[in-house]
């Protein structure tokens, strides 16, 4: 048997999409909806306080993926709206992606997941297809393909009732609302394969079975709790089974939580059973939250409040990390790959990181590596925001802050907000309170000016040095991933 490389621990990043920190036990959520994720919680370290980057997949799993915030990564646009300006800045910008570091390091580096273009740098594999034999592909066609497709046929007939309902302000919304109904039937097939945390789940295990012997390092991406939250029925609480609109995508939403939960048991099983679990460390987050109802905002994920901000992030390794230990310091996505640098002793000066170690706070030296998180959309509405452990503070930059979807602005221009007192963010006090609002707009305009001096930095150097990122535009992956993002919802 060929002996495992490299004495290193394997790494195994899990990015569950649109999960909200709240809906988790380890996170004051109910308990039930996540055993698995809490026991690994439990045995490893949990931060209370990580806030995204940006509230759509993109810019904030490239985030989570450079350790740079977008602005100094390039990627500001999201699924069909990127512009070809993202690629050329992102190659500008000399972007060094996770997986190109380990895998300069000697890790095999694999990863399920379909989002491809400049994700798929470093990567060894990268794909959303299990390698099947010819009786496998022909059992797959009889009997797996015409069940999912009716499943998810069915489970989607809601949808339109429910769009009817809450979009309803304009004639354009009302218009935006059937498109996204009919681009979920549509692509009902390419949406049961995207969503199916059991499809990722045994496509993992696979890789980890073939790869076991190396050190690897695996990137997982959970769908099922993106809208329209699609799950198996026996996942929705009966209890919260009900013919409101507003229920049945509640109670779909819990149940894909239960779901994914219900899925990473059994990776974590595989893991023991391949006698990994011990070598292996485990990175569990989500690249944004998703407001299901709150603010006026219906099963989506704009906005900058902390429904959507607020997002998980736990790391386990029983000899790496402390057990059972929570951190309570403000920290953000751009922190894990300097974390994991610093832990591996990985030291270049072509990798610049907007974020920093967490190692510090994990070994008690420091309380806190940050006084503030810094979060931007751009999506369905334009609008940047920074939050202290105390307060909150939002603007639109251009002066209007209209939302696509619902044509209304939320909250409006400004907005800012007491979270000691108003922890759901109900009320804005931007008119009561301008001085420490004008506080907290100072150092968010001081953070802007800073990322746009590192950018230029960024640049110069890659000029000076030869140095960009390889990532070249492929049209007709770019026709393949705007398919699968029309069956989530995203239309032009």
């Amino acid at each position: 048997m060929e002996k495992k490389t490299g004495s290193n621990p394997n790494i195994i990043l899990i990015v569950i999409d649109a999960l909200r920190a709240r809906n988790l036990g380890c996170y004051g959520g109910e308990a039930e909806s996540s055993p698995n994720i809490d026991s690994i919680a439990k045995k490893g370290i949990l931060f209370e306080k990580c806030y995204s980057c940006w509230n759509t997949t993109d810019q904030s799993l490239t985030s989570i993926f450079s350790g740079r915030y977008p602005r100094t990564h390039g990627i500001v646009h999201h699924g069909n709206k990127i512009m070809p300006e993202d690629f050329k800045m992102f190659n500008s910008l000399n972007v060094k992606l996770l997986a190109e570091i380990l895998q300069n390091m000697g890790y095999r580096t694999l990863a399920v997941d379909w989002m491809g273009r400049w994700f798929k740098n470093g990567f060894n594999y990268y794909g959303y297809k299990p390698e099947r034999t010819l009786f496998r592909k022909i059992f797959y066609c009889i009997f797996t393909v015409p069940y999912v497709h009716v499943k998810y046929m069915l489970a989607n007939i809601g949808l339109l009732k429910i769009y009817a309902k809450n979009r309803k302000s304009s004639v354009q919304s009302a218009w935006k609302g059937l498109k996204d109904v009919w681009s979920t039937f549509r692509f009902t097939f390419e949406l049961a394969r995207v969503q199916d945390a059991n499809y990722v789940t045994s496509l993992a295990e696979e890789l980890i079975k073939k790869e076991k012997n190396k050190n690897f390092f695996l990137f997982l991406h959970y769908w099922d709790t993106h809208s329209p939250y699609n799950c198996p029925k026996k996942f929705v609480s009966k209890s919260r089974r009900s013919r409101r609109a507003e229920d049945v995508l509640l109670s779909r939403y819990h149940g894909a939580v239960r779901y994914i939960d219900d899925s990473l048991g059994k990776l974590m099983a595989a893991l023991e059973r391949e006698k990994l679990l011990d070598d292996t460390l485990i990175i569990i987050t989500s690249d944004h939250g998703e407001s299901l109802t709150e603010h006026g905002i219906y099963f989506d994920h704009h906005g900058l409040y902390d429904v959507t901000t607020h997002v998980p992030l736990i790391f386990y390794h029983p000899d790496a990390f402390p057990e059972s230990k929570k951190i309570k310091g403000l920290i953000q996505h751009t922190d894990v790959v300097p974390t994991l640098c610093d832990l591996l002793s990985i030291k270049s000066k072509d990798f610049i990181f907007d974020g920093t170690s967490l190692l510090p706070l994990i070994r008690g030296e420091k309380e806190k590596i940050r006084s503030f998180a810094f979060s931007e959309e751009s999506y369905v509405q334009r609008k940047i925001g920074i939050r202290t452990e105390k307060f909150k503070y939002i603007f639109a930059p251009d002066g209007v802050g209209m939302c696509n979807y619902c044509q209304k602005v939320h909250k409006g221009v400004e907005e800012f907000y007491n979270l000691e007192d108003d922890s759901h963010e109900a009320v804005n006090r931007f008119h009561d309170d301008k001085i420490e609002a004008g506080k907290l707009r100072k150092k968010l305009d001081d953070l802007l000016r800073g990322l746009e001096t590192t950018k230029l930095k960024l640049i110069n150097k890659g000029k000076k040095k030869g140095m960009s990122s390889k990532y070249g535009q492929n049209l007709k992956e770019e026709k393949k991933i705007k398919k699968k993002l029309q069956s989530l919802g995203y239309m032009d």
